[in-house]
């Protein structure tokens, strides 16, 4: 077989199944693998006379876990995938404190109270298996914030609203692990063009605990999921006031060393050191430039917007605790600029999962720094267009003003001429000195729209012709029947 060029190794066996014509049978493996599977360099010599040593000196820890988040991956546990009311199957993990006793039995020892009932409002339903029906959905960073951009003369207002970023829980860890915000900015909408100019991260810790039995060598690990600043003083410090307590005192080199009094003397001490969780950038206007529009503003009475005061939300029905703000300044007037707001959780240390983030590219939205259209209504501003004249020795694509990523189009398809302070819905029209149309374009935009006051024209005719050298004039006709004029001079 070897020498037909077969390897049984890769040789895998389904079913019986019976397949008719014209159906599809999918099938699904997990290929696993795992790290720091040896665990001794000599353990080679234990083969052949004594595999029984050779095997337990092989570390499966990770080919497990593998395995486990290969199968959650396949069927999220505790979904209903199909909607049949089956879930799959789970443990309830309650705390010491939920369960009551009525009394003690007389006579017997206090491990064989009678337990009365229990409180299951301190009990935690945990998932382990699906409901038997795929779902091939992986772990997933917090859904991203609803975000508007509010342009204006050399700024762009950013303004989100995080309610379903900071309290959607991720299907596999079972609670909000949201764990901050990143703006991000480009000339262009090609992912590889856009970085980030601000971010927030909740201030918190990761701890990292000693552990003598790791394998293959002592060593400090991962524990659990980042802890607050608040939370790890009232574990660790004189109390939880104690304002001179601070994780970042303590190093790998010089760690903090805990014992609970009520430990007995066979239990070692806990030594550890704490990590930042990203870089705590959790002070708005102090450490991150993004600010909270409503600073004052209590966390809400409920999350279901329909359920709160009135004086809870914003105009537009959004909730005021969840409404931040950032301001892009110096930016240049009549180039668009792209945006996008993601949001990024702290991952799963218990599991060895990374810090996912929402896509920086998906949901962008794109401005210039000019007036919006409610400006340009309320000051009555004038219409104007640019480049102009326009000229063809003008390098205005090696300068990257057009065809940015259009690398594939000839410099005839990708001029630009723009019209600013438009109205949000209009007729454009250019024509010849001679009155003959050369091109008709309807503008029809929302008003809050961020271009809602900008459109373009990209010289080509309305017969699919470039256009030539020559004198133009443009019109710009309003809903309300009022027109502006203007000349447009293009030399080719």
């Amino acid at each position: 077989d070897y020498a037909d060029g077969f390897d049984t190794r890769y040789l895998l066996s389904f079913g019986p199944f019976e397949i008719d014509p014209g159906e599809a049978l999918p099938i699904s493996m997990a290929y696993v693998g795992g790290e720091n599977f040896h665990q001794d360099v000599n353990n080679i010599n234990n083969l052949p006379n004594d595999p029984d040593e050779f095997y337990r000196n092989l570390n499966f820890a990770t080919f497990g876990e593998n395995a486990v988040w290969a199968s959650r991956v396949y069927d999220n546990p505790g979904i209903d995938t199909d909607g049949n009311g089956t879930f799959g199957k789970m443990r309830i993990c309650c705390t010491d404190s939920a369960l009551m006793v009525d009394t003690l039995i007389e006579g017997e020892p206090p491990e064989t109270t009678y337990v009365e009932y229990t409180q299951y409002n301190m009990c935690d339903t945990v998932w382990y298996e699906g409901d038997g029906v795929p779902d091939f959905r992986g772990a997933s960073p917090p859904p991203p914030p609803t975000f508007w951009l509010e342009p204006s003369v050399g700024a762009i207002r950013v303004r989100f609203n995080g309610l379903q970023s900071e309290t959607t829980k991720d299907v596999f860890a079972r609670m909000a692990d949201f764990e901050g915000y990143r703006i991000y900015f480009s000339r262009d909408e090609r992912s590889s063009s856009y970085f980030s100019v601000a971010s927030y991260d909740r201030e918190n810790y990761n701890r990292l605990i000693w552990n003598n039995n790791k394998r293959p060598d002592p060593g400090f690990e991962l524990d659990g999921i980042p802890l607050t600043l608040d939370w790890l003083r009232c574990l660790y410090a004189e109390s939880c006031d104690d304002s001179t307590w601070h994780p970042l005192n303590f190093s790998r080199n010089f760690p903090f060393t805990y014992r609970e009094p009520t430990w007995p003397d066979t239990v070692p001490d806990m030594i550890m050191y704490f990590e930042p969780q990203d870089f705590n950038a959790s002070e708005f206007g102090v450490s991150t430039p993004i600010q909270k529009i409503y600073p004052d503003q209590p966390y809400p009475s409920s999350l279901n917007p329909d359920s709160v005061a009135q004086e809870e939300l914003t105009p537009d029905g959004y909730m005021k605790y969840f409404e931040y703000e950032f301001v892009m300044e110096d930016l240049l007037p009549t180039v668009s600029y792209w945006i996008n707001v993601t949001a990024f959780d702290f991952g799963s240390p218990d599991d060895g999962l990374q810090a996912l983030e929402s896509s920086v590219t998906l949901g962008a939205q794109n401005a210039f720094p000019l007036s919006s259209a409610d400006e340009v209504a309320e000051e009555d501003l004038k219409v104007f267009i640019y480049p102009n004249p326009y000229r063809m020795d003008g390098a205005y694509r090696a300068d990257g003003y057009e065809g940015r990523v259009e690398t594939d189009r000839p410099d005839d398809r990708v001029r630009i001429i723009h019209f600013a302070n438009l109205p949000p819905k209009c007729t454009i029209g250019i024509y010849t000195l001679d009155g003959d149309l050369v091109r008709e374009i309807v503008h029809d935009k929302d008003i809050s729209d961020p271009t809602a006051s900008h459109d373009e024209w990209n010289l080509i005719t309305r017969n699919t012709q470039a256009v030539v050298s020559g004198l133009y004039y443009w019109t710009v006709e309003a809903e309300d029947g009022s027109v502006q004029i203007g000349k447009l001079v293009i030399i080719m």
